[in-house]
C-alpha cells in the first residue's frame, strides 16, 4: 500500500501544467484595440465578460476601449476589476488611469483660465470619474461649483459634498484639507445649516487656534455674500482667537456689528451684539465715524434714543453737513421730548437737503 501511494504521487506531480487561452471575445476585442475600432471592441469585450466576469484581460482592454470613446468613469471601473483580476497589469493600469485624469484636469485648468466656469466645472467633473481617488480633481470641482452657486443655488449642495469627498480622501496636511473645510463650512452656511457650519469651525479651532485666518476668510466671505446669519457667529470666533493672541481687529469688530445689526428683524437680541461689538471697534479706533453713526442707529433700533442722541452728537459734531445724521438726530430729540432741538435738528436736515 505504501508504494501504490508514492506512485499516485509522482503521477500527480507529473501532471502537465494546462495553458488558459483567452475567449474568442477578448482576441478580438484586442484585435479591435489594435485596429482603433473602439466601438466594435466594446462591443465584443462586453460579450467577452458577460460570459466570463473574471476575464482580466478583457476588463483590461475594455478600459482602453472606453478610454478612446471618453466615457471615463466606465473606464476606471474596468482598469479597477482588471487591476483586480490581473495584478501583474497594475502599472499599465496606474497609467491610463493617470493619463485620462490629466486629461480632464489639464482642460478644467485650461477652462478656468478662460473663465469658463461651467465648462472647467464638467472637465473637473470628469477628471474625478477618471480617477475618483485623487483629492485634487474633487477640491477643484467644489470650487467650480461653489462659483456657479453664485448664480444658481442649487450648486451648493454640489459644492459641499465635492469638499467632504476632499476632507475624507486628503489628509490634514495637504494644503486643499483646510481650503475644502472652509468651502464646506461655507456651502453649510449658504444652505441655511449654519449651526454646522459653526461647529466644523469651532472643532478646526479647537484643533488648531492658529488656524483663525482661516476662519476669518470665511465669515469675510459669507459677510461679503450678505450671508450675516452665517457671518456673525464664526467672525465672534475668530475674535475670540484674535483677543487670546492679543490680535484684536477693527474690521473683524466691525463686521460683526454690521451682521448682527442685518439681523434684528428677526432677532432683536442682536441689536446688543451690534452694539457691543461697534463699542469694541471704536476702542482700538475712537474717531471712527461710520461706527459713531452705526452706534447710533443701534441704539436707534433698540429704542434707547438717550444714548442715540449722545452718538449722533458726537457724530454731527465732527461731521455737520451730514443731513441724514440731523434727521436722525431730530427722531431721538422728539421722541425724548425735546421738542426745540427736534425742531432745530430738523431745520439744519431740511436746509442740507435742499442744497
Amino acid at each position: 500500500m505504501k508504494r501504490s501511494k508514492t506512485l499516485l504521487v509522482v503521477a500527480f506531480m507529473l501532471l502537465p501544467v494546462v495553458l488558459i487561452a483567452k475567449s474568442v471575445e477578448t482576441t478580438s476585442g484586442i484585435i479591435y484595440i489594435q485596429n482603433k475600432q473602439y466601438d466594435q471592441a466594446r462591443t465584443i469585450l462586453l460579450k467577452a465578460i458577460a460570459k466570463d466576469p473574471k476575464d482580466g484581460e478583457a476588463h483590461f482592454y475594455l478600459g482602453l476601449a472606453y478610454s478612446e470613446l471618453d466615457s471615463v468613469a466606465a473606464a476606471y471601473s474596468h482598469f479597477s476589476k482588471a487591476k483586480e483580476l490581473e495584478p501583474k497589469k497594475a502599472r499599465d493600469i496606474a497609467n491610463n488611469i493617470q493619463s485620462n485624469y490629466a486629461r480632464h484636469y489639464k482642460a478644467g485648468q485650461d477652462a478656468f483660465k478662460q473663465q469658463d466656469v461651467q465648462r472647467a466645472a464638467t472637465q473637473f467633473e470628469l477628471a474625478t470619474q477618471a480617477d475618483p481617488t485623487q483629492s485634487a480633481g474633487h477640491y477643484n470641482l467644489a470650487v467650480m461649483y461653489s462659483r456657479l452657486a453664485q448664480i444658481d443655488s442649487t450648486y451648493d449642495n454640489k459644492a459641499l459634498a465635492q469638499a467632504e469627498k476632499v476632507l475624507e480622501l486628503a489628509p490634514p496636511s495637504d494644503a486643499n484639507y483646510t481650503r475644502a473645510l472652509q468651502l464646506a463650512v461655507r456651502s453649510l452656511a449658504q444652505l441655511g445649516r449654519v449651526d454646522e457650519a459653526v461647529s466644523r469651525v469651532q472643532s478646526m479651532i479647537d484643533k488648531d487656534p492658529t488656524k483663525y485666518p482661516a476662519v476669518e476668510e470665511i465669515g469675510n466671505e459669507l459677510y461679503t455674500a450678505h450671508n450675516y446669519k452665517g457671518a456673525e457667529p464664526i467672525l465672534i470666533i475668530a475674535a475670540n482667537e484674535r483677543a487670546k493672541a492679543g490680535a484684536d481687529d477693527f474690521d473683524v469688530f466691525s463686521k460683526i456689528a454690521g451682521s448682527a445689526l442685518a439681523q434684528r428683524k428677526d432677532d432683536p437680541s442682536k441689536i446688543d451684539v451690534a452694539i457691543e461689538y461697534y463699542t469694541k471697534a471704536l476702542d482700538l479706533k475712537a474717531d471712527d465715524l461710520p461706527t459713531v453713526l452705526n452706534l447710533m442707529v443701534a441704539h436707534m433700533a433698540k429704542e434707547d434714543y438717550p444714548s442715540a442722541a449722545m452718538w449722533g452728537e458726537k457724530y454731527v459734531q465732527a461731521n455737520p453737513s451730514d443731513g441724514k445724521a440731523w434727521q436722525y438726530l431730530a427722531t431721538c430729540y422728539g421722541e425724548m421730548g425735546e421738542n426745540d432741538k427736534a425742531s432745530e435738528a430738523l431745520e439744519r436736515f431740511q436746509q442740507l437737503k435742499g442744497q
